[in-house]
């Protein structure tokens, strides 16, 4: 029927959380029957107030942060006053079970007051025969200590609350930041959001390319149709657009291409403005870190030789010389706040320090970027705070402050000692940086994917690609055999074509009928580079539709005359069998303009040249003398005495010339 006491409340479940039910029949926690316990046992408050703690509890005066130290007008605070609130509820939970009447009396029901050690007491070994000694004056003592075998000779320990070592403290100096080093650093380790920002700007750009390619490939002279080729020449398109660059040698002519390149116009943007903040955001972030990064000339343990140590604790000497035989005495100075001024004034070099502790101090003002810690951490060391043995022998208390530690640390109150460790001990966590290690964790894996999505295209691109190329390696070869047996120097000299076509025509026609059939050319183009051509009857018969030659039922009736075989090994020898339009032309528009021009201007110079031949024999005789050589007729190749008559004048002309001369 009494008042629950407050430290009771902290072992309850908050209202509303309770067990309903068969549940709670089945499995109600034992601490939610104390209270009826407690009123039973007439313990569970009085009516005048809670009964005091008679334990003495001790704290150093000069702290030891962050496990304690003094609160201006507030007493102590620090991970060991957090954590014996909690512990001394356990405790009085755990006197209570034992029914003792004397330890309930001396535990009490109120937390007791911690009293100062004072400063002048020296040493932590001094504060523990001062609190332990003879006339008893306290039963725990706080001041964050090692737990060390010879003090056990004097003193009992609580378990292990935290572990640490030993490490260096130095001055802080920054490290000049150059823009070599920025640059290097953000190279060598890309972002994750900017690795993404590419692939999808690559991945992207395949599609888009594939999509161009589709729909533009029989229209743009710019696009080829075979797949290797045309999909490379839609993806450059498609990345000098995304990136807006834009060279103009390539554009989309259709409508639905257009289309698509104004769609792949905003996500490219999108993807190139992504990619670049992203870059940026690495580089501002390498220079926030090259900027919060400190250098040292102390890196390792020996390079405590030769230099002045400080510390404010006795085990430092000894540690330091652990590991650095040669090092130097240890200045102890009687507080941490004295030891880093001394540090920062400049008067020692290294500051022998717990890390724990060093860690603290160089997180706060005023040591905060003044300070830093150096070298690798030695010796580990665990930490307990001290139970007196009063008239020498074990504390009463003892076995019951070990279960409520072990309940603080492993059992009720875990979770507990988790948020208490953190508060002190973790450095906070921003919960920005926390999303975005999150989403780079994602990314990482999102990104192994597209690049396995990418390297498979890839790789499929590179087949196709190089079966293209070796399928026109083969038509080189048979294009450059065809040229020498043209004797042509050039591919597009269409009008020395034509001339090399007749001399072959006049080889070829061995039946001497004025015509060739399917089996005389294609017999004649195995023997020059064309034996290992499949087909190569049905090419023919293609490129001869295509040349305007009448193709027909029967192949074997098949016949062309000297004019339509010039013009079809020209077409073979420029644009290469199979040729569906001049869109499978590697070069450019302005190139076949060129060589129709070219072309044009050639057989008008034969048409003039046939002209001259033909009066330059009229004007020798030969419509009434047959001695006169008739000149060739048009196509053929004229003879010696027309070839070096082209710079005769017309005044060299006689009047018997004239006079012999046909009107008609």
């Amino acid at each position: 029927g009494g008042v629950v006491p407050p430290w009771l409340r902290l072992l309850m479940p908050a209202p509303g959380t309770q067990p309903r039910g068969r549940r709670a029949r089945r499995g109600r926690p034992p601490v939610l029957l104390l209270p009826a316990v407690l009123a039973v046992l007439g313990l569970c408050g009085r009516a005048e107030g809670a009964l005091t703690s008679k334990l003495r509890v001790l704290a150093c005066e000069r702290g030891y942060a962050p496990f304690i130290y003094a609160d201006t007008g507030q007493g102590f605070k620090g991970f060991e006053i957090d954590m014996w609130e909690k512990i001394y509820a356990l405790l009085k939970l755990e006197v209570l079970r034992s029914r003792d009447e004397y330890l309930m009396d001396l535990v009490g029901e109120t937390p007791p007051q911690i009293i100062p050690v004072p400063p002048g007491n020296g040493t932590w070994d001094e504060m523990i025969h001062w609190a332990a000694g003879p006339e008893g004056r306290g039963d725990v003592l706080f001041c964050g200590y090692y737990l060390q075998a010879y003090r056990a000779r004097w003193v009992d320990f609580s378990m292990p609350t935290m572990t640490s070592g030993y490490t260096m403290v130095v001055s802080a100096v920054r490290k000049p930041i150059d823009g070599l080093t920025l640059i290097a650093s953000t190279v060598q380790t890309p972002e994750p959001q900017a690795a993404f920002a590419i692939l999808i700007l690559l991945i992207m750009s395949v599609i888009y390319a594939h999509i161009i390619w589709v729909v533009e490939r029989h229209e743009n002279i710019t696009i080829r149709e075979w797949y290797g080729p045309g999909v490379f020449d839609a993806w450059w398109l498609g990345f000098v657009t995304a990136t807006t660059v834009g060279y103009g040698d390539k554009a989309p002519v259709t409508y639905v291409g257009r289309v698509v390149t104004v769609i792949w116009m905003l996500a490219g943007m999108y993807s190139v403005g992504l990619f670049s903040a992203s870059l940026t955001t690495g580089l501002v972030a390498s220079n926030l870190a090259e900027d919060g990064a400190f250098e040292s000339a102390i890196q390792s343990h020996s390079d405590m030789a030769g230099k002045r140590l400080g510390s404010y604790f006795g085990l430092a000497d000894a540690a330091a010389k652990s590991v650095e035989p040669s090092a130097s005495d240890v200045t102890i100075y009687s507080s941490q706040g004295e030891a880093y001024d001394a540090l920062m004034a400049g008067e020692i070099d290294i500051i022998v320090d717990d890390k724990i502790g060093a860690e603290f101090f160089s997180s706060n003002p005023p040591y905060l970027g003044n300070v830093t810690l150096a070298g690798p951490i030695w010796s580990p060391e665990e930490y307990a705070y001290i139970i007196t043995r009063p008239n020498g022998t074990e504390h009463p208390l003892l076995p019951h402050l070990y279960r409520a530690n072990l309940e603080f640390f492993r059992g009720l109150l875990r979770d507990d000692s988790i948020e208490i460790i953190n508060t002190w001990f973790e450095v906070p966590i921003d919960e920005t940086s926390e999303a975005v290690e999150r989403l780079s964790g994602s990314l990482a894996q999102l990104n192994s994917i597209i690049a396995i999505i990418l390297s498979t295209v890839a790789i499929v691109w590179g087949c196709s690609t190089a079966w293209h190329h070796r399928e026109l390696a083969v038509k080189s070869r048979e294009r450059n055999a065809l040229m020498n047996a043209l004797e042509c120097t050039s591919r597009f000299d269409r009008y020395q074509a034509k001339k090399g076509a007749a001399k072959l025509f006049k080889e070829w026609d061995l039946d001497g009928d004025e015509l060739l059939d399917l089996d005389e050319i294609t017999g004649a183009l195995r023997k020059h580079g064309f034996e290992k051509t499949k087909d190569l009857e049905i090419m023919v018969m293609r490129e001869a539709a295509k040349s305007g030659i009448m193709i027909p039922e029967n192949k074997k009736e098949f016949r062309c005359n000297q004019h339509q075989f010039q013009t079809l090994l020209s077409r073979v020898l420029t644009e290469g069998f199979e040729a569906e339009a001049a869109t499978t032309l590697d070069e450019p528009a302005q190139k076949q303009h060129v060589m129709a021009v070219l072309d044009e201007f050639r057989v008008k110079g034969d048409l003039l040249d046939y002209k001259m031949n033909r009066i330059e024999w009229v004007l020798r005789g030969g419509v009434q003398n047959e001695d006169v050589p008739k000149p060739p007729e048009w196509g053929q190749e004229p003879i010696e005495m027309y070839k070096v008559k082209r710079t005769r004048s017309l005044h060299t002309i006689t009047a018997k010339n004239l006079g012999s001369f046909d009107t008609n």
